[in-house]
């Protein structure tokens, strides 16, 4: 009846409990735990998990052993109710701007540029001036996402923790854990963070290029350019916009040209400094820490903020102040979440050169975009170099399912063509005369199946084997992770058909039968469709 049976009662299953299933008949309830790789049987009688039956799980080691630090709000909070991850919502962020000054803490000194110290924007014109140290009562600030931030340091907003060690005191300060994480914790962690990486951008193409004309839904002219405000903006054209993002060919527009301090690919400041003409990189701190620039003003009240990330702009959308449409947020972009939307941001008189909005609607379009990477963009003299950014192609995640060779094969052509020129993986998975099959793409038109006895095969000998009843369906993986996820699911580096081979519960008569079967619908159906072909041709 969706009633807790005993007010304040819990039942305590395996770590990441993440799906019920409930049979009433039986007096069981099926718990799928996610992070222990497990079902929890739990009797609804007794209230207690009576088996636990675990399953195949191929996370990689840094994340089962570091998730928990973000997730786990019984080992981390002193009420057992809340963890990074409350706000950090699934390693990203809440949407919220949160004000957490502690009027009783210390200002700390904000030093220069140096090993373990501060990059203070150096090469940077007009931005670079009038630093202050960072005063422990620091406003309000929106939650920040935690995707891909090691190897971006300093942390925070204003860039006042050197890194990730510096956060430890939060779990008993803001969580009310009466301890911090030991230095062992701290390192699983952050091992488990630098493996967070961007998901593929919805608004770029599927070879990954820039869109040319993307819709702004929630975008509106500011009224200060050449459109009544409130007027929806019209489609934009990231291309044009990372031109003007670039441009620093006008001294009118100095110094606000946006690759001057958000270099690309990720939009944060260089890890370097200008030494005569050329930016030599800072070297890291004692703790393995980076220099990523500060600047001075942020075009409020700070004159000390880290030079942000732009990555994530598309999932700040919602916050409206005067278009009429229905405001779905209550905090926008900057800090402190303070401008509604990237249209008005870029209507600012700090870029006097985006003088129409069709320009702005240009810029828009290029910040929704941005997560992707930049492998397409060749640097200009002069830009600051910026770091390396993790995050999946937009094809990542595409799918096509096939059940004969004469389908419709321009969506699988594409897939091979970007595996062909080295951005991404394309896998292989159907069940071929009853038995589940993998094959990973290894380029130039042949794959590798998951048995080793059966060498490489063409693409049309795979799709051969595709029929109603045995379609394989195909899917772009990140670069790198084919084999794991297409013929080698635990990488171990016996492919998992060959897995099936003598084994507990395996005779070999099974392994070496389903071989030889698999083998032999192989060769049949190649020798069917080749044959096919003649009589067709002929």
């Amino acid at each position: 009846d969706g009633e807790r049976v005993v007010a304040g009662q819990t039942i305590e299953v395996r770590e990441g409990p993440t799906g019920l299933a409930l049979d009433d008949a039986n007096g069981r309830l099926y718990v799928l735990n996610k992070f222990h790789a497990s079902v929890s049987v739990v009797s609804t009688i007794s209230g207690a998990e009576v088996a636990n039956v675990p399953f195949f799980d191929p996370t990689p080691p840094p994340i089962k052993v570091g998730r928990k630090h973000l997730y786990d709000t019984h080992k981390n909070s002193g009420l057992g109710h809340t963890s990074c991850g409350s706000c950090h919502i699934d390693g990203r962020m809440d949407r919220l701007a949160w004000d957490l000054g502690d009027p009783s803490g210390a200002t700390k000194v904000l030093n220069g540029a140096g090993p373990g110290q501060h990059n203070l924007g150096a090469g940077i014109p007009g931005l670079t001036g009038g630093f202050n140290n960072f005063h422990p009562m620091k406003g309000p600030m929106t939650t920040q996402t935690l995707q891909d931030i090691i190897g971006k340091e300093p942390l925070h907003w204003r860039g006042d923790r050197d890194g990730l060690e510096q956060f430890n005191p939060a779990f008993m300060g803001l969580q009310g854990d009466d301890v911090m994480l030991t230095p062992q914790e701290m390192q699983e962690f952050e091992n488990f963070l630098a493996s967070i990486h961007f998901p593929p951008n919805p608004n770029r193409n599927f070879d990954n290029s820039l869109p040319t004309n993307l819709p702004l839904p929630g975008e509106f002219a500011s009224g200060t350019k050449n459109l009544p405000l409130g007027t929806p903006l019209p489609n934009g054209n990231a291309v044009n916009g990372l031109a003007i993002y670039r441009d620093q060919g006008s001294p009118a527009d100095s110094p606000f040209t946006c690759i001057v301090c958000h270099t690309l690919p990720i939009g944060d400041g260089t890890d370097t400094v200008l030494q005569g003409f050329a930016f030599q990189p800072i070297p890291p701190g004692p703790m393995g820490e980076h220099h990523v620039a500060l600047v001075s003003v942020d075009g409020s009240t700070n004159k000390a903020i880290k030079i942000p990330q732009l990555r994530n702009q598309f999932d700040k959308a919602g916050f409206q102040l005067n278009s009429g449409a229905p405001s779905l947020s209550g905090f926008g972009v900057l800090h402190d979440g303070s401008i509604d939307t990237l249209a008005r941001f870029f209507s600012e008189p700090a870029f006097p050169n985006v003088n129409n909005d069709q320009k702005v609607a240009d810029l828009v379009a290029l910040l929704r975009s941005f997560s992707g990477g930049f492998s397409f963009v060749t640097p200009f003299a002069g830009e600051p170099p910026g770091g390396m950014s993790k995050d999946a192609p937009a094809s990542v995640g595409k799918q096509t399912t096939l059940d004969s060779a004469a389908k419709n094969l321009n969506l699988l052509n594409d897939m091979l063509a970007l595996a062909d020129a080295g951005q991404v993986d394309v896998i292989g998975k159907g069940t071929i005369g009853g038995v589940p099959r993998g094959w990973v793409y290894v380029g130039g038109g042949m794959w590798h199946s998951d048995q080793t006895l059966q060498g490489p095969i063409s693409t049309a000998s795979l799709l051969a084997l595709a029929a109603p009843g045995s379609e394989i369906t195909f899917s772009v993986v990140p670069e790198g992770t084919g084999v794991r996820a297409g013929v080698d699911r635990d990488n171990n580096g016996i492919r998992d058909f060959d897995e099936l081979g003598p084994g507990p519960g395996v005779p070999a008569v099974t392994y070496w039968g389903l071989a030889l079967l698999g083998l032999a619908l192989s060769t049949a159906m190649v020798i069917s469709m080749r044959r096919l072909a003649a009589r067709s041709a002929a």
